[in-house]
């Protein structure tokens, strides 16, 4: 509108959309495109706003005589609290390691809609985690110890369960090899997908991550929930509400999305898709426990985790490097470059005086004393030549650079692939873990997908 400062115009949702968390007025961000509240603050994009509200509100009702044989166990230092019978105490916490655990009646509801049992025993689960570190490098000896692997827990894991349709729109680039070029294409992929049973933990104070990286487990074996699978076990009541749930569903699906997009082309070297928008719906959601057999291993005053999946037995997690073991390799990587250097150099000053040796066998012959006048005689007018070269920059001369390039290359190389190699040595880690499950394990086969892609040559890459 003539005079009125852009600032100043307020573009509303179509739908004229509630905010989820205060229930004002959403407004339309031309900036950020995204939906803002004027009152709390917060803001939604239009994908984020629609899955909020297929996603269904979980009881969170006070606790009945259902939930009389059970109690809280709260940790006093970092909050976390686990749900199990009355007679299961606790020594520390499962995730932080303090002793400061207060227990107290449980207030809330705790009623899962089914739940995955144990499977492996704890005994297994010690094998599991011994192996885990055994792959690992720099470990410390102190995790093999009895003591730590005792401290092991068993928990039942809160996890949202998503099956859900999406309609997806990807876009990338694919390339094919020629002999010296490779062709580049333009791919988009616009389909109708659906995933089954994608799990997403519900703890705070769990990392998505090592939850992930211990996927898949097998629905097929869920059971009704039933409080009895708790004795002996802890089980974590989700903090995590449907809000923190719907970005982590959004981004999960788009990585979905782009590895479906790419099975559906052939013919390429290498495909990678970076723009994908995922409309998720037919939403069916549910909430359950999984098992997880967990470690927190206490080193250098830091914590680190490791877990079990307590149906499968697949391991993973982070643990801490010891320095002193990773000084000591650095000591022996150091060492053999100190070998070479002196190999090398032993080398060449043997090569030197053999052929001092056999020249000054040769000079004190008499021919020799007639080849050395002639080179004389020859030599030196190549020399002030050189001489010459040196000092005013002669063309010939600089030509010589390749040919001393050539020669010293090797060496070069050795010398940036010994460097670069304890780079990578003094960076070593054992905090990443693997990653989550391909789309395929998610993939519901059985939903007959139509895709409609295209693929446009762009231009030729070296």
């Amino acid at each position: 509108m003539p005079g009125v400062p852009a600032e100043d115009i307020n573009v509303y949702s179509s739908k004229d959309s509630k905010c989820p968390s205060c229930g004002g007025k959403l407004v339309f961000d031309p900036v950020g495109q995204v939906l803002k509240c004027g009152f709390c603050g917060n803001t939604y994009t239009p994908e984020k706003l629609e899955l909020l509200n297929l996603l269904p509100d979980i009881d969170k009702g006070a606790a009945d005589e259902k939930e009389d044989d059970k109690c809280a166990i709260v940790c006093d230092n970092c909050g976390a609290e686990l749900i199990t019978d009355k007679n299961t105490s606790a020594t520390c916490c499962s995730f932080c390691g303090s002793p400061a655990i207060i227990t107290k009646r449980l207030t809330k509801q705790f009623r899962p809609d089914y739940i995955i049992p144990f499977k492996i025993t704890k005994e297994e689960a010690k094998e599991k985690f011994i192996e885990f570190a055994q792959g690992k490098k720099y470990v410390p000896r102190d995790y093999f110890n009895k003591s730590n692997l005792n401290n092991i827990q068993g928990i039942y894991v809160p996890f949202w369960i998503m099956s859900s349709r999406c309609k997806v729109s990807a876009r990338g680039d694919g390339l094919k090899q020629r002999t010296v070029y490779k062709d580049k294409y333009q791919l988009m992929s616009d389909f109708d997908v659906k995933y089954n049973n994608v799990p997403f933990d519900g703890s705070l104070e769990i990392a998505d991550g090592l939850m992930e990286a211990i996927e898949p487990f097998d629905i097929s074996q869920r059971v009704e929930f039933n409080s009895s699978y708790l004795q002996g076990f802890y089980a974590q009541k989700f903090n995590l509400t449907s809000d923190n749930l719907c970005d982590r569903i959004l981004l999960r699906m788009q990585e979905y999305g782009r590895e479906t997009a790419a099975m559906s082309f052939s013919g390429y070297d290498s495909i990678k898709f970076g723009a994908c928008g995922v409309k998720p719906y037919d939403l069916e959601h549910t909430y359950a426990l999984y098992p997880v057999w967990f470690l927190n291993y206490k080193y250098d005053n830091k914590n680190y985790m490791i877990a079990v999946n307590g149906q499968t037995g697949k391991t993973d997690g982070y643990l801490p490097v010891d320095k002193t073991k990773r000084r000591m390799r650095l000591i022996g990587h150091r060492t053999v470059d100190a070998l070479l250097v002196i190999m090398v150099i032993a080398i060449f000053l043997a090569f030197l005086a053999a052929l001092f040796y056999l020249g000054m066998k040769f000079i004190m012959s008499s021919a020799g004393l007639f080849f050395l006048l002639a080179l004389l005689v020859c030599a030196s007018p190549i020399a002030i030549l050189l001489i010459s070269g040196v000092l005013t920059k002669f063309a010939g001369f600089q030509k010589a650079e390749p040919v001393l390039e050539f020669v010293t290359r090797p060496i070069t190389k050795l010398s940036a692939k010994r460097h670069d190699s304890y780079i990578d040595l003094l960076n070593e880690t054992n905090m990443v873990v693997g990653p989550r499950p391909s789309a395929e394990t998610y993939y519901d086969s059985k939903a007959k997908i139509k895709f409609e892609n295209s693929e446009v040559y762009s231009n030729p890459e070296i």
